[in-house]
Formats: structure tokens, sequence, C-alpha cells
């Protein structure tokens, strides 16, 4: 083994998308690691690979993968206790895709903590809303994680919903508060949404279906 795949094989994600992939019954042939980026800490962040992957009928697979890792995203919902006043807590910032703003709700990826995607899940809130909640407080909008991009990337998103209640004066606190880890070059901007205004603004589909999920958890106006 190369030393670039021994250091491959360390990384969590790798290691899931491989066992995945082997659990479907394709068999794994070769693997050539063609592009890594890592974190700060060396971890691995994304690896692009040149596969050769057979199906159990024997026939070879499209040869890249991109290995991303799992993620999680959480549709959250906030209470006025004084109220009863429920509106969508969702975030803005910019992103390098398209360069521009949309409402998108808390999300992150799995980078060690491959099993545990409900203490991410936890973290991201705490991260992104600053709300402290805990697994508990998570119902799971998909009874499988969803893969966004099968052809290319391993990506598959662990959708979640919350609902907070909150004292009058910090639900409308909420309101245009700024998050996000500066360092890690995140400028958020918190909002409180309708579900008919959020639906008409949201331009990722990831968010689009955790809408759209969320409603109908919630049995909310649609």
């Amino acid at each position: 083994m190369s030393e670039s795949l021994e250091s491959l094989d360390k990384a969590p994600k790798f290691r899931v998308w491989r066992r995945t992939v082997e659990a479907a019954g394709c068999r794994i042939a070769s693997v050539e690691p063609l592009c890594e980026l890592h974190k700060p800490d060396g971890s691995l962040l994304f690896a692009l690979l040149r596969t050769r992957v057979l199906d159990p009928q024997g026939r070879v697979l499209p040869a890249y993968a991109l290995i991303r890792g799992a993620a999680v995203l959480v549709a959250t919902s906030v209470v006025n206790t004084a109220t009863g006043q429920r509106k969508l807590l969702m975030l803005r910032q910019r992103r390098i895709g398209h360069g521009m703003e949309s409402p998108e709700f808390p999300a992150g990826m799995l980078d060690a903590e491959v099993t545990d995607p409900a203490s991410v899940a936890v973290r991201e809130v705490r991260e992104e809303t600053g709300l402290e909640i805990s697994a508990r407080d998570l119902f799971p909008l998909s009874d499988k994680p969803l893969y966004s991009s099968p052809g290319l990337d391993d990506e598959a998103i662990h959708l979640y919903g919350c609902e907070i209640a909150l004292s009058d004066e910090h639900f409308h606190a909420l309101e245009g508060r700024l998050t996000g880890n500066a360092e890690e070059h995140e400028h958020i901007r918190l909002g409180l949404w309708d579900y008919a205004d959020a639906v008409r603004e949201v331009d990722s589909l990831q968010s689009r279906l955790a809408l759209s999920l969320w409603a109908q958890r919630m049995d909310a106006p649609r």
C-alpha cells in the first residue's frame, strides 16, 4: 500500500465509504488518490479518487469518486412561549458555490464523528445559532441518510428537526443576530421565517427538502 493510500485509509470518512460500497455488493479493486485536502488538524476534508470498482454483476462503475463524508442538517423552529407564535430559525451566509446568500438551516459535516450524527447536529445548532439543545430534542425527518449526488460523491445527509421554546425576549432577540466562526470564514446572520417565505427564497436543494419534510412532520401550512 502506498504512503498516500495508507494515510487515506486512516480517515474515518474514507473507511465509511469503503464499507458502504462493499456492503452494497461491490468490489473495490483499486483506489488511486488524485488529490486530498486536509483540515488544519491534519484530518481529511475531501479526497478525489480514481477507482476501479465492480458491481455485483462484475461491471465496472464510473471511475471517479469525491469523498466528502456524511453531513447533518437540522430544520430548526422556535416557539414564543408568551404568544404561541412559531417561526423557522434560519441562517444567511454567503456561499462560495454561487456567491449568493440564501436562507438555510444549521448544518455541518461529520468528520471524526461518523457514527454519531446527533452529536454533530447538537453542536452545529449551538455554534450557528447560539441555542443549547440536546440529542433528545432532535427528531428524524427521514428514516435514513439521503445522498445528495451519488453519481460522484459520498455525501449522505442526516436530516433532523428540532423545536425550541423561548421566552418572548429571547425569541425576538434572534432576529438579525450575528454568529459564526470568523476563523473559518463563517459570517452568519439569523432570521425568523414563515414557511411560505422560506420556500420562496431558499435555493438549496437540501434546505428545500428539509422544509418540506419539516412541514409534513409539524403539520404546518404549506
